[in-house]
C-alpha cells in the first residue's frame, strides 16, 4: 500500500511514532510543514529540536501542485491525516480522486473541532474510544477506536538505580488534578516528576520503583502504553477503553482518590507484588500494544474496510469497533 501521510514535523508526537511504524509495513511518503522555532520555545521543547526532521514534502504553500510536485511520481493509494496538536491547511482534500483517512488523538480536548474535521474524510481513526459510537452516528461513515501504543525501541527499561518510590514524566503544573495527586503522595513518598522525552525520558521512569499516571480529562494517554513499556508496575485512574486493554492488579493497577496512597504503600511494601505487575504489563503492550500493531491495523483496514486487529500481528483475539 502506498500512503501518503500528512501531520506537523515534530519528534515527539504520536504521527512521528506511527510513520516510523508504517514505513515497516507500507511504502510511505510524508507531506506537511515542520514544527516552527517558536512553537518550540512557547512548548518548551526546545531540548528535542535537534530531532526535527522535514518531512518528504516539506509544505510552504500549502498547495495541491506542490503536493503533487513533491509526490515525484509516487501514486497514494491513501492519505492519512494525523493530529499532531499543530493544524494547517490540506487543499488536497478537495482530490476526489483520493482516499482519504484521518486519525485524531485528543477528541477529548477538542470533540467539536474534531467532529467537523473528520466530516471530511472517508474513514476515521480515534484514540479515545468514549467517541467512536457519537462520530459513527453523526458522520454515517466508518470509525475506528484505534488507541496509542509505545515504540519499545525509544521506551525500554535501563538498568539504573531506583532513586524514587514514584515517578512521572509530564508538565509540572500546580492546579490540576494531576498536581494534586502528586502532592498527596509528595507528602509520603519520594516522587519524581520531569518533563523529558525519549531515552532520556526511558531512563529517568526506570530509575523509580512505581509508576504513575493521572488522565486529564478521562482519556487513554500515550503515557500508559510508554510507562508500561518500561517494565515497572504502573498506577493509573480508570478511563474509557483502559478494561478492555488490560486487566487491573494484573498488567497494571487502577487506583481511586480515596485509595490511592494506600495502594502505593501496599506495592512499595510487596515489591514481589509490584515487579510482578510491572513485568506482565510489559510483556502485554510488547505484544499487542506497539506503534508496529497499531501501522498493521491501519494497513488491513483501509486494505479491506472491516475491523481493525488488535491482538498481535496475525493471531487477533478482539476488534476495535
Amino acid at each position: 500500500m502506498n500512503i501518503l501521510m500528512m501531520y506537523t514535523s515534530m519528534p515527539h508526537t504520536t504521527g512521528a511514532y506511527l510513520e516510523k511504524a508504517l514505513r515497516g509495513v507500507a511504502n510511505v511518503k510524508t507531506c506537511g510543514p515542520t514544527i516552527a522555532d517558536w512553537t518550540l520555545r512557547a512548548w518548551d521543547l526546545e531540548g528535542i529540536a535537534d530531532r526535527v526532521i522535514p518531512h518528504d514534502i516539506e509544505l510552504r504553500e500549502g498547495t495541491i501542485h506542490e503536493i503533487k510536485r513533491g509526490l515525484e511520481g509516487f501514486r497514494p493509494d491513501w492519505l492519512l491525516f494525523v493530529e499532531s496538536g499543530v493544524w494547517f491547511e490540506m487543499p488536497i482534500l478537495s482530490d476526489p480522486t483520493l482516499p482519504k483517512a484521518c486519525y485524531l488523538i485528543d477528541t477529548h480536548l477538542q470533540a467539536a473541532d474534531h467532529l467537523q474535521i473528520a466530516s471530511r474524510f472517508d474513514v476515521v481513526f480515534l484514540a479515545q474510544k468514549a467517541y467512536v459510537d457519537i462520530f459513527r452516528e453523526r458522520l454515517g461513515k466508518p470509525v475506528f477506536w484505534l488507541p496509542l501504543a509505545c515504540d519499545p525501541e525509544i521506551h525500554r527499561p535501563h538498568d539504573v538505580p531506583e532513586v524514587f518510590d514514584v515517578a512521572i514524566c509530564t508538565s509540572p503544573e500546580k492546579t490540576d488534578r494531576r498536581s494534586r495527586r502528586l502532592a498527596r503522595l509528595g507528602i509520603r513518598y519520594s516522587v519524581g516528576v520531569r518533563r523529558l522525552f525519549f531515552d532520556d525520558m526511558a531512563r529517568f521512569l526506570s530509575s523509580s520503583r512505581l509508576l504513575f499516571n493521572s488522565a486529564v480529562k478521562d482519556d487513554l494517554n500515550m503515557r500508559v502504553f510508554e510507562s508500561l513499556a518500561i517494565g515497572k508496575c504502573l498506577l493509573t485512574d480508570s478511563v474509557p477503553g483502559l478494561a478492555d486493554l488490560f486487566v487491573p492488579d494484573e498488567d497494571l493497577v487502577v487506583y481511586e482518590d480515596a485509595d490511592l496512597v494506600d495502594r502505593v504503600r501496599f506495592l512499595l511494601d510487596h515489591p514481589e507484588v509490584a515487579n510482578r505487575i510491572g513485568a506482565q504489563g510489559r510483556k502485554k503492550v510488547l505484544e499487542s500494544h506497539t506503534y508496529r500493531h497499531r501501522a498493521l491495523s491501519i494497513v488491513r483496514t483501509l486494505s479491506d474496510g472491516t475491523s481493525v486487529k488488535t491482538q498481535g500481528e496475525d493471531n487477533a483475539a478482539h476488534s476495535y469497533v
